[in-house]
């Protein structure tokens, strides 16, 4: 047999069996892969369709309120003033940073928007040590940790520090203020819008009704 036929004959038959390849084993894999992907594309949009619902579910469903929550938060801003209550707490709070107040001066209360502020001025002596000690005690006793109340006393917020020299150590007088939980009042109803007086012109009327009846009267 010549050398071209067995060379055209191989060629012939590596054409054929790439065919016979592609049409066996390529295109029905590639069949699949596509029913594959569209599978994966309808599993997915059930998936966000699911999402979808339960976050909308999620939503409608009002957020659990904790009793201890409650708590922490009345207790970090009472309802009442309770000034004995305040004195006796800043009293502990000093006695823990080993601060002896001498004066503690609180003043009125003044409103707030859904709270009322309460001032306080306290003074002392002591090292910078225990004057820092204390107003860090002061912060602390209200915090927000990972998103969560923690209250071991009321909120005070230090507004102004005045430090002078007094002896080997501080004179310090701080302002404070501490909160009044007070919800603001519903709103008042609105007046009734009194009817519109009506006045009949009773003098046009009858010149209109004599004039009328003159006109009817002459010939």
């Amino acid at each position: 047999m010549p050398k071209a036929v067995v060379l055209a004959l191989i060629v012939v038959g590596s054409l054929i069996f790439a065919f016979l390849g592609y049409t066996i084993l390529v295109k029905p894999q590639k069949k699949k892969v596509v029913e594959v992907n569209a599978q994966i594309a309808e599993k997915q949009a059930t998936l966000d369709q699911y999402r979808a619902e339960a976050a909308a579910v999620k939503a409608l469903v009002a957020p659990k309120i904790r009793v201890a929550d409650v708590y922490r938060l009345a207790r970090a801003m009472p309802a009442t003033e309770d000034m004995p209550d305040i004195l006796i707490e800043l009293d502990d709070v000093a006695k823990s940073a080993g601060i002896q107040l001498d004066s503690i001066s609180p003043g009125g209360a003044s409103g707030g928007n859904g709270f009322q502020i309460v001032p306080i001025t306290v003074q002392f002596n002591g090292d910078y040590y225990s004057v820092t000690d204390l107003l860090y005690r002061l912060r602390t006793l209200v915090s927000v940790r990972h998103g969560q109340l923690e209250a071991t006393g009321r909120l005070f917020a230090v507004k102004n520090v005045t430090l002078t020299p007094s002896g080997p150590g501080l004179s310090a007088n701080v302002s404070l203020e501490t909160y009044i939980y007070s919800p603001a009042p519903p709103p008042a109803p609105a007046a009734p819008v009194a009817p519109v007086a009506t006045s009949t012109d009773t003098t046009s009327t009858a010149a209109t009704t004599t004039t009328a009846s003159a006109e009817r009267s002459t010939p």
